[in-house]
């Protein structure tokens, strides 16, 4: 299989048209090895995210479907009304599962979660925030607290 149908698959290009764009300085691709590895300035366009690092390695099984994503430097993680931050962020594809670590956080909408690891289960809907763990929930905008610490 040629390398561009390979970063195409790990890209998430399926049947329904929905292409994802990475782009970065450098892009070494290692098809023995099996990994694709985008260094420098790494910029990630998907339908449901938009991910932002200094270097994103995507590692593929022996059907040169891409199995785990490793996003390492300054890594930011934007969809909808949700944003991380991480120094590393690891995701499984198989399992759903995201792994955040080396400072985590989480904001959605005004609240924020911090830890020093956050995991989070796609399929699941499951997240553990630990040790360290800390949340700060605010009241809903229009909330008669909100008014007031607010001046709304």
């Amino acid at each position: 299989m040629a390398w561009a149908s390979l970063i195409g698959n790990a890209c998430g290009e399926d049947a329904m048209g929905d292409v994802t764009e990475i782009t970065s300085v450098r892009l070494t691709f290692n098809q023995e090895e099996r990994f694709a590895l985008f260094e420098e300035n790494v910029v990630v366009i998907d339908p449901a995210l938009r991910l932002t690092t200094d270097r994103l390695t995507v590692y593929f099984d022996e059907h040169n479907e891409a199995r785990l994503i490793e996003a390492v430097g300054q890594v930011v993680i934007e969809q909808e009304d949700t944003k991380a931050w991480a120094g590393k962020a690891t995701y499984d594809l198989l399992s759903g599962k995201l792994f955040l670590e080396d400072q985590p956080r989480i904001k959605r909408n005004r609240d924020l979660l911090e830890g020093d690891t956050i995991t989070f289960w796609r399929d699941d809907n499951k997240l553990i925030c630990e040790p360290q763990a800390r949340l700060v929930l605010y009241p809903e905008q229009g909330d008669t607290r909100d008014r007031m610490l607010f001046g709304e």
